[in-house]
């Protein structure tokens, strides 16, 4: 009692001691201590146990891993930890329409842009992803581009899901065998919709229009990816965050809305069109609108899926 000894941050309290005094508040004179500050007991002491303890889960299976997590783990001792391989996704890019280089692009062509839209999204959510196309609009074509995805866990196409003459995804998976899920789904961007599988493999068939090609990934590829990595809270969660102005009533299907953080609050962004890539691109969220929702004045909570 009354007594100090001197030791390093991340040190083992001396038996005996019962509290600890940091270097800039004392003074030292000799043999002599001076506490500028009261010395309380317990005081800046990690007792054994406080962040886990023996026999402790510190990570469940299907928790991401990153910085923290591979700090935790080492932490508890462990060089190394059993972690689920990254799926294999493969994207076809279908259309006619579609110039493989943006930099020459005719004028009464397209730029493809959603399969690297689609890429960037999959490989920042885990995945291995190889780009296949843009692939013509003939069943021909799509037999070879399916064929040439090998055994990817997830195949993507952009495109081609719809009814039009030239939307020959679905006919071209019934003649492989696939089994249909189902296809179209009530939301607005992105109503054609495709999801079968195939073996070991899964199809999606997303909508050709960028924006909703870009919601329907968020809202089905990217949980997809989640699911094969082992990831049990797949799906996007969303926030309350109060309107930053009036929005319209909800209609007959379920709305996604292009937004703006200002404020604290969500705005939505004026242009809804699914081939709007400029407001796509300077979108921070997304405002669910479900069906036949109320007209929301400003200042109201609703729910919002952070892009």
């Amino acid at each position: 009692r009354g007594e100090a000894t001197r030791i390093s941050t991340g040190a083992h309290i001396p038996i005996g001691a019962d509290g600890v005094l940091i270097v800039e508040n004392s003074e030292v004179s000799g043999a002599t201590l001076v506490a500028t500050e009261p010395v309380i007991p317990g005081r800046h002491i990690r007792k054994a146990g406080f962040d886990f303890s023996e026999g402790d889960c510190v990570l469940s299976a299907g928790t991401p891993i990153g910085a923290a997590q591979i700090a935790l783990a080492r932490s508890a001792g462990y060089g190394s930890a059993p972690v689920a391989r990254r799926p294999n996704v493969a994207i076809l890019e279908c259309g006619d329409e579609l110039v493989s280089d943006p930099e020459d692009c005719p004028p009464d062509r397209l730029p493809a842009s959603n399969g690297a839209m689609l890429a960037a999204m999959a490989e920042k959510a885990g995945a291995e992803v190889i780009r296949i196309g843009p692939v013509r609009d003939t069943r021909k074509s799509l037999h070879k581009a399916m064929d040439n995805a090998g055994t990817a866990d997830l195949v993507i196409t952009s495109g081609g899901a719809s009814v039009g003459k030239h939307d020959l995804v679905k006919p071209v998976l019934e003649e492989r065998g696939a089994d249909l899920a189902f296809w179209k789904v009530a939301i607005r961007p992105g109503k054609p919709l495709m999801v079968a599988k195939h073996g070991g493999q899964l199809f999606l068939g997303l909508p050709g229009n960028p924006v909703s090609s870009y919601v329907t990934a968020f809202l089905f590829m990217l949980p997809a990816i989640r699911r094969f990595q082992g990831v049990t809270d797949a799906l996007p969660r969303a926030v309350m965050l109060p309107a930053g102005a009036d929005i319209p009533p909800g209609k007959s299907r379920q709305e996604f809305l292009r937004g703006r953080m200002t404020c604290g609050s969500a705005v939505p962004i004026d242009e809804t069109d699914s081939s709007a890539l400029n407001a796509l691109a300077h979108a921070e969220l997304l405002i669910d609108r479900p069906i036949d929702a109320n007209r929301v004045k400003t200042g109201t909570p609703v729910p919002v899926f952070w892009l």
